[in-house]
This record gives structure tokens, C-alpha cells and sequence, in this order.
């Protein structure tokens, strides 16, 4: 099984274990690691996607001092904002990093606000901006003029890969400070440096700031769930941690990936922890890297003396009688455990999600580290550690200058060096996609009963499976990021109690997630409750994510609403603009076509449309026969798709209306692409026929029907009128069908049938419409009874063969 997944284009690697659930019986669950490579990054969506970020972030805080905006930059421990004062000690690094080297012509790429321009324009000849964002554009434009320095300040609106406008071989200095976590993928990164190195004269230097450790990923997410979820168990905690790694929308860059790229493409790498005092996610998961374009007067430090701390040496007393030894010559000190990660480590170790040993020596704080080697008349070159995520190396010189791979790789074998962004949309489809993949490939049995992403398979230090690391199953969903105001937070809330999850984020929908009509008739009721909106089931299937419906709350109100969910054609998706013909659902005896939208999902490339009965909006008559309605959904269906092929679905009471439609059809010379009945029989006027026996139900009768399966999801107290209709019109659709005989259809049929409820007498009504249908008769079992075929299994087992048909 694990080899077959492996197979997968989407997967990188699998482990298949057996697990027991909560009544003690065994079951297959399939780990999964995605293939990053293969996810599909939509470059050019993403760079919109943050320019409509930061246009409203910028436009919120329009009125701060020129350098001062730090709006917008939150802690990701807690999501209070970073206290301005920190803000300032990071600003001022980054600001000193890029003054070292004496520039005169700067660009700085993504220059946002102005925070680092602010502070350097007057020390240079010439200072060049982009950015994505027009409105920060034009209001930094402003400043600079105001400013008086208008004459050596040229700012553009483009996107970072965009260097349209810009001279070749023009800069000493190009700088991408806190940029390229907003990069869609590490290819564009690739391109971006690249093109960026044109730019520069031979000597010059690019500063790539703040760039966000993929290294140290799993220390920051651990501890950003562990705030979260402060109750979760072990292993809950590793599961939060896996699904947060899979789900990650920014970019995230090893340091190891800048020391190959500049080794591939002639530079020197000099790559550097942050300098800072205080201890913040910037400090501890972000550092700096300085790529100088040959040829380039730098140092390489890759064969520096080296001795290990907590080895050789244990403190700075010690280190200091080392390097005096040492005299003149510089000295690698590898190994030291960084005082602001050590804890995060032991944490995310003591969770299962790495692997690290225990610290070597006396944690050092980096920032004393530097300020004790300055005291000494000494330069320290900290940069990360090829030993461990937690420890970092200082190489001590005489005196400061440029340096080239201070930096060692190491370590990284098997690790990928970045993350994929696009891999959050993406995971979705391939974890739906992976079962039936199976079943093409192995038998019934041998396919899992649970698919469990992973962002890697745990290995042991032999480089087999640690199945210990592994976490349970868990019931989150993955893709979607956090709640961002108290109106998500609810809707969050709302969905994860009626879908039965413990997490949904703001991009997750409610349907795919397992969503059904009744269940979003009771998020109905919620939002009206908890929001005083009315927001009908029609709008959750228009906007079905928190994202949006949050939106619709905010606002007070729905867009463009074009009436109810009552209409006689219901859409149940959006058009995708592909121009394949639609699906057409045919309603059940009570009229409404809700319950397809557990299956719309499976037709993501085609429109798809329910019919349901005249008189289901409490105004109009019901229909007076069978043939009235046959006529009454042809003409609504030839409205809206004139042409065929035609395809369609019926359940239950829809099976013989799906069926006579199609007859009505062929009629007419249309042609039929599909027919399928979901577990009903034919119409006839005998006596013993299932139709024949339930007419003359009165809508008193109905209705104590009804209410008893609305009763299982939602309190009927208050659907007096709504049930009071639904039970007027089902009584007469019922009585109707008594009275009709389904013709015969020259076509092909697909039979499904609810194997749960049937008997050994009657294994299927399936043989039942042999005397109405000429062509072939293909009948599927479907593991459900009648009543539950539209929820999401039986709901998926059946779309994926109606999806397959409709493919070929």
C-alpha cells in the first residue's frame, strides 16, 4: 500500500499502519507526505492576493509618522502586536546592516512604508523603491518630497520579479528586507535573486533581510500551538503541529538553500543570525543574508579553525583565553546552544515533533555573545550551526570585514530546504483524490480507511518508520488559515460544532468539509441568532467559507441576492465557466432539492442545478399531475441549456422524474448523456407498486414524517409555516406519482442502490425498471440506507462514479 501511494505524482512518501479505534476493531490509516515540487504555485495570484493585503493595511494607518508605521506586525505567540520599542531595536538592525557597507546607490525592493528608506536616504546619493502596493507607493511619494528629498528618491509600483524601469549594473546596494516570506514559492525567489544580481555592479551586494527559518519551522509552530491549545495531549499537540507545517501560506527558506544558490550562481554568502536584545519570533526564527556579486573583496571562513563549545570550551572566560591563542588568526566556535531557542526546543521535543539532543555546554544568548567579542576588540560572525536547529557557530576575527561562507551546510540530507505556499490549496483535493486512486490499483480491502497528512514521515536513526512519532488521527481540516476578527472566530466556532470538528479555518467550506442541507439549515438558524441576519441556505452554498459568510455579517447584508432558496431551479454551485453542460437534480418527495448539495462538490468543472416543486415557496399552487411537472422542469431546463447532452440524477421520488424527463428528452431529439436513479423504483398504477401504496397521504401525515428526520438535526418548534408547506406539497407530490406510469426510455441507465435497508427478499428495486429502460441497466451498491444517501460517504461513492461516467 505504501508502495502504490508513493506512485502518487502528489506524494513523496507514505506509511501505512494499523490502528485501532475506539471500539477495539483494526483499521488501516495511510500517513501521507505531500510533494511539495508538486504542488502548483499560482504566482501571479498571490502577488494580487498580498497586494490587496497590504493595500488595506497600508490605507488603515495612512496617518502615522513617516517610519514609524509598524502597523500590522503581531506576535505569533499570542497575536497582541510586537511592542513598538522591539519594533524599533529591528528596524534599526536592519537599517545598520545596510550602512555597514557605505552604500550610495540603494534599491530596495518591497520598500513598503519606508521604514529602513527613512533612516538611510540622507546617508546616500540615490535611493530607489518598488513595491507591490500602489496606496504605499504614492504616500511614501509624498513624504520623501515633503521630506526634501524628492530629488534623489525614485519610487515604482511593481511587483518584486517586475524590474521594468530599473538600470543593469546601476546599484552597490539592492535590499529585500521582510519580503520574501510573501513569495509564492522558492522557484520565484530564485528568479527574483537572479534577476536582482543584474542589477547590481560588479562588487555590490544583495541584503535578503529577515527571511523566516525553514529550520526552525517546527520550534515556532510548536510553540504557537502550545499558547493555542494549552490542554492538548502529546499527541494531539504533534497532530496541531503537523497540520500547521502542511497549511503554512508563507515562505519559508533554510539557510543552507542560500548557500547552494550562491555557490550555483558565483556569490559569496554571508548568512547571519539576527542581532537584537530582545527575544521575539524575529530574533529567534528569522536571520540575514548578504549575497556579493563577484568579484567581491570577502573573506572565506569555510576552513577557519574550529573548537566545540561545552567540549573544548564551556564560557566566554574560557572562549577568551582560546582566542588569545589564537592571536591574529579568526577561530570557529561551533556548537553553542542559543539561549533564545533552547527552550522552544526542549518543548517541541518533549512533544514528539524533533528529535534533538539534549544541549552541549551553557546556553549563550547571541546578543552577548557579540557584545562580549566587541569588548574584546573583536568581531563575531554568528551564523546558524550545521549540528543543531537550536545552536548557532561564532567565528571570531581580529577585526570586522566582508565575509563569504561564514555559514557551514550541513545536516540538511532529506530535509527540504524551503516549504511549498500553493501546498495549502492543493492538500485538499489530493487527500480526496488518494482513495480512489487506491481502488484503481488494489483491492477494497487494502485501501485505508483514514488519510492523515503529514508535512514528513518520522524516521528513526536507522531510517526506518518511528511509528512511536506518528500522531493519531485527527479529526482538523488543513488548508485554511486562522480566524482574523470575533466574527470568524464565532463562525469558526459555528462549523466546528455542527461538522464535529475541533478546528476549521476561515477558507475551509462547509460542504467539502461534510456539510449537508439540514446541517446548513441549522447554521442558518445559528448566524440569524447569533447575528439577527437572515442568511438563507441559497447564500451558504453562494458563500459556503467563514472568510465569507464573516464578510456578509460585516456588512449587514447579501450582495446581489437573487431570491430564495425555494425557486424551481436551485443552483448548487457556481458556474465555472468551463462550457460543459450541467448536472440536473430532480427533488425528493418533499419537494426540495437541499440535499444535493453534499454532491456538487464532486463537480467542480460543471454547473450544477436541483429542481424542486412549484408551491415549496408557501405562494404558488402545487403541480396537478406528474406530466405537469415533467413538462414544468423540461421547459426550465431548455431555458437555461438548450442543447444537450443532457445529464440526470434522481433520488428516491427523483428517480422516476429524472427518468421521464430523459423519455421527454429523447422525445424531442435531444440527446441524453446520463441518467442516473440514487435507490427508487419506477412509477406504476399496480397496487403492490411502493408509489401506489403511500398515495393518499394526507400533509398531516407527511408532516409527522418530516419532523421526525428534521428532529435528528435541529429543534422544529420554531418551522411551523415552513413545515406546514413542505408537508402540503409532499403529500401532493406523493399522491401525484400514484396516479403515473413511467414510460419506457430508449437510453442507458445507472441503477445505485442503498444496500443497508434492503432485504434478502428484495435485495434491490434495481431489476425493477428492466420493463422501462431498453438500453443497459448499471447497477452500484452504495453503503447507506435510503434516507442517508446524501451524506458525504454515500454522497462521494456516488459522485465518483457519476463523475467518472461523465469524464469519459
Amino acid at each position: 500500500i505504501e508502495h502504490v501511494l508513493a506512485g502518487h505524482p502528489g506524494v513523496a512518501r507514505a506509511a501505512v499502519v494499523v490502528r485501532e479505534d475506539q471500539k477495539g476493531e483494526q483499521r488501516l490509516v495511510a500517513y501521507v507526505a505531500p510533494d511539495p515540487d508538486a504542488a502548483v504555485a499560482d504566482a501571479e495570484a498571490q502577488v494580487d492576493e498580498w497586494r490587496q493585503v497590504y493595500d488595506e493595511g497600508y490605507a488603515d494607518s495612512a496617518e502615522v509618522a513617516w517610519g514609524e508605521d509598524f502597523h500590522g506586525w503581531r506576535s505569533v505567540y499570542d497575536g497582541e502586536p510586537i511592542p513598538v520599542g522591539q519594533m524599533r531595536e529591528w528596524r534599526d538592525a536592519a537599517v545598520a546592516q545596510v550602512l555597514r557597507f557605505a552604500p550610495r546607490r540603494v534599491l530596495e525592493v518591497g520598500v513598503g512604508s519606508g521604514l529602513l528608506l527613512s533612516r538611510i536616504v540622507g546617508e546616500v546619493e540615490e535611493y530607489w523603491g518598488t513595491d507591490i502596493s500602489a496606496t504605499v507607493v504614492d504616500r511614501l511619494r509624498a513624504q520623501t518630497e515633503q521630506a526634501g528629498y524628492g530629488d534623489r528618491v525614485r519610487l515604482g509600483a511593481q511587483a518584486a520579479h517586475d524590474v521594468t524601469g530599473l538600470p543593469r549594473n546601476a546599484f552597490d546596494t539592492v535590499v529585500l528586507n521582510s519580503v520574501v516570506q510573501y513569495f509564492p514559492s522558492a522557484a520565484y525567489l530564485d528568479r527574483v535573486l537572479g534577476e536582482l544580481m543584474e542589477l547590481l555592479t560588479p562588487g555590490g551586494r544583495l541584503i535578503v533581510g529577515d527571511v523566516r527559518n525553514a529550520a526552525t519551522l517546527r520550534l515556532l509552530t510548536t510553540a504557537e500551538r502550545r499558547v493555542a491549545q494549552p490542554h492538548a495531549s502529546r499527541g494531539e499537540l504533534r497532530a496541531l503541529v503537523e497540520q500547521a507545517l502542511l497549511v503554512e501560506r508563507e515562505l519559508v527558506v533554510a539557510p543552507e538553500w542560500f548557500a547552494e544558490w550562491a555557490a550555483d550562481h558565483c556569490a559569496a554568502a554571508d548568512i547571519r543570525l539576527k542581532e537584537g536584545r530582545e527575544h521575539n519570533e524575529l530574533t529567534r526564527h528569522r536571520y540575514e543574508v548578504v549575497l556579493h556579486k563577484r568579484p567581491a573583496d570577502v573573506r572565506d571562513l569555510a576552513a577557519v579553525p574550529a573548537t566545540a563549545w561545552g567540549r573544548d570550551v564551556s564560557g566566554l572566560a574560557e572562549l577568551g583565553a582560546v582566542a588569545d591563542r589564537a592571536g591574529d588568526g579568526p577561530l570557529r566556535v561551533t556548537g553553542i546552544p542559543n539561549a533564545r531557542l533552547v527552550e522552544e526546543a526542549a518543548a517541541a521535543s518533549a512533544a514528539g515533533v524533533l528529535t534533538t539532543d539534549a544541549p552541549r555546554g551553557r546556553p549563550v544568548d547571541p546578543q552577548d555573545l557579540a557584545d562580549w567579542a566587541r569588548r574584546q576588540g573583536r568581531d563575531a560572525v554568528l551564523t546558524w550551526s550545521a549540528e543543531a536547529v537550536h545552536c548557532f557557530d561564532a567565528v571570531l576575527l581580529p577585526a570586522p570585514g566582508n565575509v563569504g561562507q561564514g555559514f557551514l551546510p550541513g545536516g540538511s540530507a532529506g530535509r527540504s530546504l524551503t516549504n511549498a505556499p500553493s501546498l495549502a490549496k492543493s492538500l485538499g483535493p489530493l487527500l480526496a483524490e488518494l482513495p480512489e486512486y487506491l481502488r484503481g490499483r488494489l483491492p477494497d480491502y487494502m485501501v485505508p480507511a483514514a488519510m492523515v497528512p503529514l508535512s514528513e514521515i518520522p524516521l528513526n536513526a536507522a531510517g526506518k518508520l518511528d511509528r512511536r512519532a506518528l500522531p493519531a488521527e485527527h479529526t482538523t481540516t488543513v488548508g485554511s488559515r486562522e480566524p482574523r476578527n470575533s466574527h470568524e472566530e464565532t463562525l469558526c466556532a459555528h462549523f466546528g460544532e455542527l461538522l464535529g470538528l475541533e478546528r476549521v479555518g476561515i477558507d475551509d467550506d462547509f460542504f467539502v468539509l461534510g456539510g449537508h442541507s439540514l446541517l446548513a439549515t441549522r447554521l442558518s438558524a445559528r448566524i440569524r441568532k447569533e447575528f439577527g441576519l437572515e442568511v438563507p441556505l441559497r447564500t451558504i452554498i453562494q458563500y459556503p467559507t467563514v472568510a465569507e459568510l464573516a464578510a456578509l455579517v460585516l456588512i449587514g447584508g447579501i450582495p446581489d441576492d437573487h431570491g430564495g432558496s425555494f425557486e424551481v431551479v436551485l443552483p448548487l454551485n457556481r458556474d465555472p465557466g468551463t462550457g460543459k453542460p450541467p448536472v440536473w437534480f430532480f427533488h425528493g418527495g418533499g419537494g426540495l432539492g437541499w440535499a444535493y448539495f453534499t454532491f456538487a462538490p464532486y463537480l467542480q468543472d460543471r454547473p450544477a442545478y436541483a429542481l424542486q416543486s412549484r408551491g415549496s415557496d408557501g405562494i404558488d399552487p402545487p403541480a396537478g399531475s406528474v406530466q405537469e411537472m415533467v413538462d414544468d422542469y423540461l421547459a426550465e431546463i431548455l431555458r437555461i441549456q438548450p442543447e444537450g447532452p443532457f445529464h440526470l440524477v434522481g433520488w428516491s421520488y427523483g428517480g422516476p422524474l429524472a427518468h421521464a424527463v430523459a423519455v421527454a428528452l429523447d422525445q424531442r431529439g435531444h440527446r441524453v448523456g446520463l441518467v442516473a436513479v440514487l435507490d427508487s423504483q419506477p412509477a406504476t398504477t399496480r397496487p403492490e407498486s411502493g408509489f401506489k401504496q403511500v398515495s393518499g397521504r394526507t400533509p398531516d401525515l407527511y408532516r409527522a414524517d418530516v419532523e421526525e428526520i428534521f428532529g435528528q438535526f435541529m429543534n422544529t418548534g420554531n418551522m411551523d409555516s415552513f413545515l406546514a408547506t413542505m408537508s402540503k406539497v409532499g403529500a401532493n407530490n406523493l399522491n401525484r406519482m400514484g396516479d403515473f406510469e413511467s414510460p419506457v426510455y430508449r437510453g442507458d441507465l445507472l441503477y445505485f442502490n442503498a444496500k443497508l435497508d434492503k432485504t434478502e427478499e428484495i435485495p434491490s428495486w434495481g431489476p425493477d425498471w428492466r420493463p422501462h429502460v431498453l438500453g443497459s441497466i448499471e447497477e452500484y451498491e452504495v453503503d447507506a440506507t435510503h434516507h442517508d444517501l446524501h451524506m458525504p460517504e454515500p454522497a462521494g461513492q456516488i459522485m465518483r462514479v457519476i463523475a467518472g461516467k461523465l469524464a469519459q
